[in-house]
């Protein structure tokens, strides 16, 4: 991180980032981040690393033997895990964050006394909204629950489910009920992959291939009721307060993945000359070199000022958290393809960590509702119907 962006940063924060820093030099070179994108392997060794030095009790609350961090905080994780790794970062927020903040708002006592200290010691939580034929429209899920006795017996499929290959439990948007709007009757469950009926297959994927993005099949799959999360038929207006916490924290992956960018362009960018000076002398490239320093700047500040929004309660954060997401992710993607222009043909080839940020980067805008959902979410927050 930038000298004066850690300036910026609490006492707190800065201890936050040095420690991060400290384990992902140790274990995140450069050869490893190319093992996890070649081989679409999972960052264990990283998840491993992090539960041991207490990082996943930050999204959990003291009551629960956390943390307790504030969305600030948890921004800062995120961009510093991004600098070295989007892939860890994400992981970071899909399996743990996500998870946690869920379980901690709508679980019960029993719920919570299992799956934060699970969280607590580096289990892995997987959240399954999107089916085949929703997308962005989340709310028109299809996969059916009906009551038998104690249990849920559960039908349907769902989509592009990061994380669902390691998780130790998915917790799963299912339909309930048809009364009333589609918003209606919605309920979580929180589903073991290992009972009988869930089969999850991983899909093939561009970019991001450290962690899995799955499909899940669900055929008549008997979940405890005790097993539901939140109350019944009231599941989407559960899952809003989530929504908000998701576009910020990847809003900051961005951030931090466009600072790593950043890093790789002017380090290569100062070596490499072309008319005998180095390319970094040339206005064309300095320029873009400047514009992706900018970016950082202002989406930091931006990111942070969601977070800060969040933290006091403010009704307008959730509207601020996807102006962040939008405009965060958007600086990313085009920076990814300016740095490849900086790199030439070696921007081309996999021999350099840029074509791994334009493969990656994508996600990001199409991720935690799509970046033409969140110009529908600012709309609102100003007041237009759509």
């Amino acid at each position: 991180m930038e000298d004066n962006a850690m300036a910026q940063l609490t006492e707190d924060q800065r201890l936050i980032v040095e420690a991060i820093d400290q384990i992902c030099s140790r274990l995140v070179t450069d050869e490893y981040s190319a093992l996890l994108d070649r081989e679409a392997r999972y960052p264990r060794e990283v998840m491993d690393a992090l539960a041991e030095g207490g990082w996943s009790a930050l999204p959990v609350s003291e009551e629960a033997g956390g943390a307790g961090s504030s969305a600030q905080d948890l921004v800062v994780v995120h961009e510093a895990l991004a600098r070295h790794n989007l892939v860890i970062g994400q992981a970071y927020f899909s399996l743990w964050v996500l998870g946690a903040e869920a379980i901690e708002r709508l679980g019960t006592v029993e719920q919570k006394e299992r799956w934060l200290d699970a969280i607590l010691q580096g289990k892995n939580v997987a959240f399954a909204l999107t089916e085949p034929g929703s997308g962005s429209d989340a709310a028109a899920l299809r996969t059916a629950a009906v009551r038998d006795g104690d249990d849920y017996v559960v039908n349907g499929s769902k989509v592009f489910i990061t994380g669902a290959a390691v998780a130790d439990v998915i917790v799963t948007g299912v339909r309930t009920s048809t009364d009333g709007r589609k918003h209606d009757g919605i309920t979580t469950l929180m589903i073991d992959p290992a009972l009988p009926g869930v089969e999850i297959r991983k899909l093939a994927k561009m970019g991001l291939k450290g962690i899995d993005l799955c499909e899940v099949f669900l055929t008549d799959v008997r979940v405890p009721a005790s097993d539901v999360l939140g109350e019944v038929d009231k599941g989407w207006s559960g899952m809003l307060p989530g929504l908000a916490n998701e576009r910020l924290l990847l809003a900051a992956l961005s951030v931090g993945a466009l600072q790593n960018l950043l890093d790789l362009c002017l380090a290569y960018a100062q070596e490499r000359s072309t008319f005998g000076k180095p390319i970094a002398g040339h206005q064309l490239i300095a320029e873009k070199l400047v514009e992706m320093r900018v970016a950082i700047e202002a989406n930091h500040a931006l990111t942070m000022h969601a977070a800060a929004l969040l933290d006091a309660g403010d009704p307008d954060a959730s509207t601020v958290a996807s102006i962040a997401k939008l405009n965060a992710t958007r600086d990313y993607v085009s920076a990814t393809r300016e740095a490849v222009q900086i790199f030439g043909g070696y921007g081309f080839s996999d021999e350099y960590a840029v074509s791994r940020h334009y493969r990656d980067c994508k996600y990001l805008e199409i991720g935690g509702g799509a970046n033409e959902i969140q110009k529908i979410v600012i709309a609102r927050g100003m007041g237009i119907r759509l």
